[in-house]
């Protein structure tokens, strides 16, 4: 019985911890340093919901990864970290348990986010950037036409006027 109720705390590849998913963020952002300084995901990956600067592209976007393989496949894959672009960073310096389990918290929780923008705030925003595009055409052509271009108008009536050009 005290088994079976233990059961659904433990997977199939080890102890399954619950994570922290800020403390995630912070390791997988480098606000926080891994314990046996590995470096910070967002050195080579990018991730939704980050900001402007969102990470690099020298790697894939983990956005959806825990939707693709779930926690199994991530718990599978975080102590090693097999990929031979990593091997080499985390080889001697591989995540601790708590810091893998950190990272899924915090990777499940991003998963969860939506990274579709709403159509209705994207054509919003879209038309504020079309009008104030425009209005900015619009004032810098209303310069030009006064510093440039009415001296050249004033100067065709000043000859039309006289008659010197018909």
């Amino acid at each position: 019985m005290i088994i079976l109720a233990l059961l659904p705390f433990f997977s199939s590849s080890g102890f399954a911890m619950d994570g922290d998913p800020a403390r995630g963020k912070a390791l997988f952002t480098g606000n926080t340093a891994f314990e046996k300084g590995g470096a910070p995901c967002l050195a080579c990956h990018n991730l939704a919901g980050l900001g402007m600067v969102a990470g690099a592209n020298y790697g894939p976007d983990l956005t959806k990864i825990f939707d693709n393989y779930g926690r199994e496949g991530l718990e599978g894959v975080l102590p090693s970290l097999p990929f031979p672009s990593m091997e080499a960073i985390f080889a001697d310096r591989p995540l601790t348990e708590t810091e893998q389990a950190d990272m899924i918290a915090f990777l499940q929780q991003t998963a969860q986010l939506s990274v579709t923008p709403n159509p209705r705030k994207l054509a919003f925003q879209v038309i504020v950037g079309v009008v104030i595009l425009l209005g900015l055409t619009f004032l810098v052509g209303l310069r030009r036409m006064h510093t440039t271009r009415q001296p050249l108008i004033d100067r065709q009536r000043n000859l039309i006027n006289k008659g010197g050009l018909q």
